[in-house]
C-alpha cells in the first residue's frame, strides 16, 4: 500500500545530506554481500554453540534463587537492540539510568558474557575472510543506518528499504557509486516533497483494496504510464516500487504484471524477467534481516523472565534450539541471497 512507498521515499530522502565516506560505507557492506559466494556454514555454527552451551550450562547449573541476582542486557546493546546476533545484546550489568531499571548479574556467567561479545565474528571468522568482513562491515553501519531512520520507522525497516535501494541503483546504472546512490536519494527527496506523489498514494491504495484482477492491473499500470512527464529517475522509481509492490506484497504473478504492462503501453525494465529476479533476491535479502531480529526477541524475553534460576533454564534451552537456529538460517540465507543477486544481475 501507499504506506509502503512513502516509507521508502522519506527514508531515502534523508540521505540526500549524508557524506561520501558514509555513502561508501553502506556501499561496502553491499558489495561485500554480492560477493559471500558459497559457503558451508554449520559447523562453524555448531563449533561456537558448543562452547556457548556449555558455559551457559555451567551458569545455569550454579546458579540458585539465593543469589537474588539476574541476567540482564549490557546498555549500549539495549540501545542498538536490532542490530544481529548475540553479540549485540550480551549478557552482563545494566545501566541504563531511570530509562531501565538496574539489574545485575552473577560473577559465575563472566566468562559467557564475554564470548557472547564475539560469537557473531567467531563463527564468521570460521566460515571464511569475505563472509567475516560482510558480518563485520554489517555491524559497523548499524547506527549509520538507524541515524537516517525517521518517526515510525524501525532499524529493521530502515536497513531493508536501504537495501532495496542499492539494487535498484546496482541494477538500474549497472554500477553502485555516492554519484549513482545521491542521483536516486535526490530524486526520492524531490517525489517525496511534489504534488504528484500524494496522487501515486491514491492510485496504488486503489489496487490494494480492489481483487487485482487483470482490468484493476492494467489500469494502475495505465496511471503510472500516464506520469511520463515526470523526469526519468523519478518515474522509474515509482515504476519499480509500484511493481516490486504488486510482486512481493500483492503476490500478483510476474506474467499477469507484464501482460498488464504490455495492455497499457508500458515497455520498462522493471517488468523484465531479471527484474523480478532481483526482487525475489530482496525479498531474500529482506527476510535474512529479519532472523536476525528474531535473535534479538528471544534474548528479551530470556532477559524478562524475573526467576532467576527460571531464566538461567531458558538460556541453555534458546541457545541449543532457536537461537543456533536461527544463526543456521542466517548465514544460509546470506548466501542464497547472494547467489539469487548475482543471477539476477547476470541477466540484466
Amino acid at each position: 500500500m501507499s504506506t509502503d512507498m512513502n516509507a521508502y521515499l522519506l527514508y531515502m530522502s534523508t540521505w540526500t545530506s549524508e557524506t561520501d565516506d558514509n555513502i561508501n560505507e553502506v556501499i561496502k557492506e553491499h558489495q561485500l554481500f554480492v560477493s559471500v559466494g558459497n559457503f558451508s556454514s554449520d559447523a562453524a555454527i555448531d563449533a561456537e554453540f558448543d562452547v556457548l552451551t556449555g558455559l551457559a550450562t555451567k551458569v545455569r547449573d550454579m546458579t540458585i534463587a539465593a543469589d537474588a541476582m539476574q541476567i540482564g542486557a549490557d546498555a549500549a546493546a539495549v540501545a542498538a537492540v536490532w542490530s544481529f546476533g548475540l553479540g549485540m545484546l550480551v549478557f552482563a550489568e545494566l545501566e541504563v539510568g531511570v530509562a531501565i531499571e538496574r539489574k545485575m548479574i552473577s560473577n559465575k556467567s563472566n566468562e559467557l558474557n564475554e564470548k557472547l561479545k564475539t560469537v557473531d565474528t567467531d563463527i564468521s571468522a570460521k566460515i571464511n575472510p569475505t563472509v567475516n568482513d560482510y558480518v563485520t562491515q554489517y555491524k559497523a553501519n548499524n547506527k549509520l543506518i538507524a541515524r537516517r531512520g525517521a518517526e515510525g520507522l524501525d532499524p529493521r525497516k530502515c536497513r531493508s528499504i536501504l537495501m532495496q535501494f542499492m539494487a535498484k541503483v546496482h541494477k538500474s546504472k549497472g554500477t553502485l557509486d555516492p554519484a549513482g546512490f545521491r542521483q536516486y536519494a535526490e530524486a526520492a527527496r524531490r517525489l517525496f516533497n511534489g504534488p504528484q506523489v500524494k496522487a501515486v498514494y491514491a492510485a496504488l491504495d486503489d489496487l490494494t483494496m480492489s481483487k487485482t484482477t487483470r482490468a484493476d492491473v492494467t489500469k494502475y499500470m495505465s496511471y503510472i504510464k500516464g506520469l511520463e512527464g515526470l523526469p526519468t529517475t523519478e518515474l522509474s522509481i515509482v515504476r519499480h516500487l509500484s511493481i516490486a509492490f504488486m510482486f512481493n506484497n500483492l503476490r500478483i504473478a510476474n506474467s499477469k504484471i507484464a501482460d498488464c504492462a504490455k495492455e497499457a503501453g508500458l515497455e520498462i525494465e522493471e517488468v523484465e524477467a531479471s527484474s523480478f529476479s532481483m526482487m525475489g533476491a530482496v525479498g531474500k535479502m529482506i527476510a535474512v534481516v529479519a532472523i536476525a531480529m528474531s535473535v534479538v526477541d528471544t534474548v528479551l524475553n530470556i532477559i524478562d523472565i524475573v526467576d532467576v534460576v527460571e531464566q538461567t533454564k531458558k538460556m541453555c534451552d534458546e541457545l541449543d534450539g532457536s537461537i543456533k537456529a536461527s544463526y543456521k538460517a542466517y548465514f544460509k540465507g546470506i548466501m542464497e541471497a547472494s547467489q539469487k543477486y548475482n543471477d539476477a544481475m547476470a541477466k540484466a
